[in-house]
């Protein structure tokens, strides 16, 4: 892989990262709730999720999930299941204090993964050939793609996380936390009616 493709590369995934979706909403409002760790367990679903994918991008493993379309369509269902759940949670969680809003790691991480399914599963397969060969490959440039995707992910979707962490105390009181509340709860929904609509 040349140094111009890895630098156009990088600039890409900075580019399409930091656009506002799925994982930059979640993120975002889950930091706004419950401060930088819960942000911070948000990004680090995404972000496997999203390696997890690459990997079985570079493999060719994805060629098998496409003719495997039933599993796919279950595993985007379940988690569309588990995002209305989080989102019903959230329209019913009561006002606290915001130093008194506990995080929840587990579900955030889940969260993580299950929005990290919005995305399309093949969508490594289509976005990297426009910079590399994927055909051509070595074992380190596939290390060097995984590394550069989960530091370029992880950099930004945490910088998301941060800001919104130090704006909480500014941002969230009772009356703007409960609006929050319901807000997150929407938008946890509407995630989980675009992953049942992404299944049919």
């Amino acid at each position: 892989m040349s140094l111009t493709s890895l630098i156009s590369l990088t600039l890409a995934l900075i580019i399409i990262a930091a656009t506002p979706g799925p994982g930059v909403v979640l993120t975002v409002t889950r930091s706004l709730q419950s401060g930088f760790r819960a942000g911070f367990w948000v990004v680090a679903g995404i972000v496997i999720m999203d390696i997890l994918v690459l990997i079985l991008s570079l493999s060719g493993l994805s060629l098998m999930a496409h003719w495997s379309q039933p599993g796919l369509v279950v595993l985007q269902l379940l988690g569309a299941l588990f995002l209305a759940w989080l989102g019903w949670q959230n329209w019913h969680r009561p006002i606290l204090k915001v130093s008194q809003t506990p995080p929840d790691s587990r579900h955030d991480f889940l969260a993580g993964i299950a929005v990290s399914l919005t995305n399309p599963v093949f969508f490594y397969l289509a976005f990297l050939p426009a910079f590399v060969d994927v055909t051509h490959l070595s074992f380190a440039d596939g290390l060097l793609l995984i590394g550069l995707i989960g530091v370029a992910l992880s950099l930004v979707l945490l910088s998301y996380a941060f800001v919104a962490a130090r704006l909480q105390t500014r941002l969230l009181n009772p009356k703007r936390q409960l609006w929050m509340n319901r807000i997150s709860a929407l938008i946890f929904l509407g995630l989980a009616c675009w992953l049942v609509w992404l299944s049919f």
